[in-house]
């Protein structure tokens, strides 16, 4: 769902003022300034007004919001489960009783005006795909997106996406002359990690030099993207008909840092078929 004009709705709760906008004369009070009692877009408090606007809301009709995301609230009643996820002015309303799930939307509608964009699909360059089997989440278009921003669509595709060879570290000859391309790239293999852990650990330590980019990190990043153009359609599947176990895995790499011969650590934990959490932090 998506709200209209969504920050028009927020509340401020400190004294904001206002110059006297263009083609308003006021002659006989030329001085005078307004006063917002609401939020207005470009008004930095705007985001937060309008966030505390809707979870007020939320709560009354039966929401709470969780402590592990503020993002996210889930209201239980004997019917089901209904689940909203928010962000900014974007909503998706979820759970496992139809009737619930459209009862809440209702009430959305009543309270914000707010369009229904129908079954979930796509959000934030993640793609949802619901089949009898289960759902799938990729971010295929992301990655061909990425691929043809930094020119290596075509490239040679490989397995791994980082060379076992080559040991990655701040002590190298070559400064790298363009040290913003390299941190853009890295904020999309950032971001493609959402859905993809076997990028993480790579992404982790490609990322720590972000501050100060040598030749070799670049091509260590061209490596990854080479990976990536291999494993378009890598992804998560939720199966329907699996069993939901949890499972745990941990491990950590002892000072494996030729830098500064720090550990990594890491852990990953599924739930039913697929990854819900996981982690690779130096």
């Amino acid at each position: 769902m998506d709200v209209k004009n969504a920050f028009l709705h927020g509340e401020l709760q400190e004294e904001v003022y206002l110059d006297q906008p263009p083609g308003y004369d006021d002659m006989s009070h030329p001085n005078y300034v307004c006063r917002l009692r609401k939020a207005l877009y470009g008004l930095k408090q705007a985001l937060r007004a309008w966030h505390d606007k809707i979870a007020e809301y939320l709560v009354t009709i039966g929401f709470r919001m969780l402590d592990a995301d503020h993002s996210l609230y889930v209201c239980k009643s004997d019917e089901g489960i209904v689940v909203i996820t928010i962000y900014v002015d974007d909503l998706i309303v979820g759970g496992d009783n139809e009737k619930e799930v459209e009862h809440v939307k209702r009430l959305l509608k009543q309270k914000f005006d707010m369009k229904d964009l129908g079954e979930l699909k796509f959000f934030l360059g993640i793609e949802v795909i619901r089949t009898l089997e289960g759902i799938w989440l990729l971010q295929r278009q992301y990655a061909l997106d990425m691929l043809s921003k930094y020119g290596m669509v075509g490239c040679k595709p490989i397995s791994v996406p980082l060379n076992q060879n080559g040991k990655l570290s701040a002590d190298v000859s070559e400064v790298l002359e363009d040290a913003i391309m390299y941190r853009k790239i890295m904020g999309s293999l950032i971001y493609m990690t959402i859905t993809r852990p076997d990028l993480n650990y790579t992404v982790g330590l490609e990322s720590q030099f972000m501050q100060v980019p040598w030749k070799p990190h670049l091509d260590g990043v061209r490596h990854t993207l080479r990976y990536v153009s291999a494993t378009i359609d890598y992804g998560f599947f939720y199966e329907a008909s699996t069993e939901l176990q949890v499972h745990g895995y941990i491990d950590a790499h002892w000072a494996g840092s030729i830098s500064d011969m720090r550990s990594t650590s890491g852990f990953m934990f599924s739930f039913g078929s697929a990854i819900v959490t996981w982690s690779s932090k130096k």
